[in-house]
């Protein structure tokens, strides 16, 4: 069992020397504590083992926390050392808004100075929902659809319905405004069919809605999109923010966590249990590499040339060329055929 526990940190106690609000020195030296005081309780702990000999021990944005452990007492235990090092700093965790999360969804009671947190079967963590049991972002896409729902409403009067703000305007404030909050951390979406299906339908409802066109003028969407400058479905638009991703992860250094996660090499001795979710996100960028004649190992190769990978991510939704097929597979293209005789 694995355990996610993500705490918050605040001031609780007057300082005599401090920084002005919003001085650029302040996430600095706020930076510089936090990793002083988890250093110090991460010192000798190894953390939850994700490959052969390599292990992960918290994630860690600003204030945001997510601590791993492998069961109860540690997670407590670990949480007891955090707390006992930012005392000196004048710095205490919210146990109000420290959750517990289990993998498995097995109940866990863990505890902060004596008060039992929180468990949760799902947890928001830098703005995306985490599932117990769930590598499917069904609830975060439910979410995102809901918030750019109310953001695309909150413009419908003062932009959607203007007739005199001209369509490019209008394509151009969905594309920075509404977009951006609909497929926020689609890079590390594991997405199902009806899921990407109410995706489109919301972008497609929006799109009618800017064009003023319902239903009842049986217009295709294709041409909807051909109207509002030939924007792109949402399954293209996830493609290339994934492979775009792939790409970067790819050209990381070895000792960065995203690139030992991706080409971990799992011990012999681990098994995949049969419950487990047959879609997970390394096979869903297999299937994306498919469709431009790249396998993953040929993929990470071209991945390091961040120019060539930049167009091939660019030539998604275009079929390949057999002249392109064959560069990507680092052969020469047949010969073409001698004219025949007439």
């Amino acid at each position: 069992m694995a355990q996610q526990v993500s705490g918050v940190f605040g001031a609780t106690s007057p300082m005599n020397s401090r920084v002005r609000q919003g001085d650029v020195v302040s996430p600095l030296l706020f930076n510089i504590v936090i990793d002083a005081i988890m250093r110090r309780a991460f010192a000798g702990r190894r953390g939850v083992q994700f490959a052969d000999d390599q292990f992960v021990t918290d994630l860690m944005f600003a204030d945001d926390s997510a601590i791993f452990a492998q069961d109860d007492a540690e997670a407590t235990d670990i949480l007891y050392d955090i707390a006992r090092h930012t005392r000196p700093y004048g710095l205490k965790i919210s146990a109000e808004k420290t959750k517990v999360m289990t993998t498995d969804g097995s109940p866990a009671i863990v505890y902060l100075e004596d008060v039992q947190l929180e468990q949760v079967q799902k947890f928001r963590y830098l703005g995306s929902l985490i599932q117990e049991k769930k590598i499917a972002a069904t609830a975060d896409i439910h979410s995102r659809i809901g918030q750019a729902a109310a953001a695309f409403a909150s413009l419908r009067r003062c932009v959607w319905r203007k007739s005199n703000i001209i369509l490019s305007t209008k394509i151009r404030l969905y594309r920075s405004m509404i977009l951006p909050i609909l497929l926020y951390g689609s890079e590390a979406w594991v997405i199902l069919k009806q899921d990407l299906n109410k995706l489109e339908v919301f972008q497609m409802r929006c799109l009618r809605q800017i064009l003023h066109v319902s239903l009842r003028d049986r217009i295709s969407n294709d041409e909807i999109r051909h109207r509002c400058h030939d924007q792109p479905s949402i399954d293209e638009q996830i493609q290339r923010r994934q492979l775009r991703w792939f790409g970067h992860v790819c050209r990381m250094s070895d000792h960065r966590l995203p690139h030992r996660l991706l080409w971990r090499q799992c011990p012999d001795h681990w098994r995949i249990r049969r419950d487990a979710p047959k879609k997970i996100w390394v096979k869903q960028i297999e299937h994306n590499l498919k469709s431009r004649c790249l396998n993953f190992e040929q993929a990470k190769t071209v991945a390091t040339d961040r120019q060539a990978w930049k167009k091939i991510v660019g030539e998604i939704g275009t079929p390949a060329a057999p002249t392109a097929v064959y560069w990507l597979r680092g052969r020469h293209p047949p010969p073409p055929p001698p004219p025949t005789a007439s």
